[in-house]
């Protein structure tokens, strides 16, 4: 079978497996994939790339907003920073998923998280393994995040003015 068919088979199969487990998504032209849905609930991307024949390509991402940034930004040392940054990739291996940390440690705007799977183990109990993978990161950047505003909150200084 040609390796066209084959990829017409998996994005059959996997819109499938979307529809039976009652997950909305869109199928959305890209000039370097050969297909790509996004997901809702969890908001995923699945892609499959042009030069890539035997694989899909699950992604995701977290953008921290302009107050996580700030208290990222607030953390008093560097050390500091990177213990928990360093506790949030350790935990991000653990689950097994890739990720970056955007732009870089020092000055993180956003977290990607991915995760390939081939074709030849394609089943719908790995499909939905990822997908749940992947929600799994975004948690763990959440509880990162929630961390960076407890400390960056408690560390700020209340003023009464009587």
């Amino acid at each position: 079978m040609s390796e066209s068919n084959i990829k017409k088979e998996v994005i059959v199969k996997i819109q499938k497996w979307l529809d039976e487990e009652s997950i909305k998504f869109s199928v959305v032209e890209e000039p370097y994939s050969d297909f790509r849905l996004d997901i809702k609930n969890p908001n995923q991307t699945i892609l499959s790339f042009t030069d890539k024949p035997d694989s899909v390509l699950f992604i995701t991402h977290v953008s921290l907003t302009l107050e996580d940034k700030k208290a990222f930004a607030a953390l008093e040392n560097n050390e500091e920073k990177f213990k928990i940054l360093w506790d949030l990739e350790r935990s991000l291996i653990e689950i097994n998923v890739g990720y970056v940390l955007l732009p870089n440690q020092k000055n993180l705007d956003k977290v990607e998280i991915s995760k390939k799977i081939y074709f030849d183990g394609l089943t719908k109990d790995k499909f939905m393994d990822i997908i749940f993978a992947l929600q799994r990161g975004l948690y763990l950047v959440e509880l990162m995040l929630r961390q960076l505003g407890g400390k960056y909150y408690s560390n700020s200084t209340t003023t009464f003015i009587l």
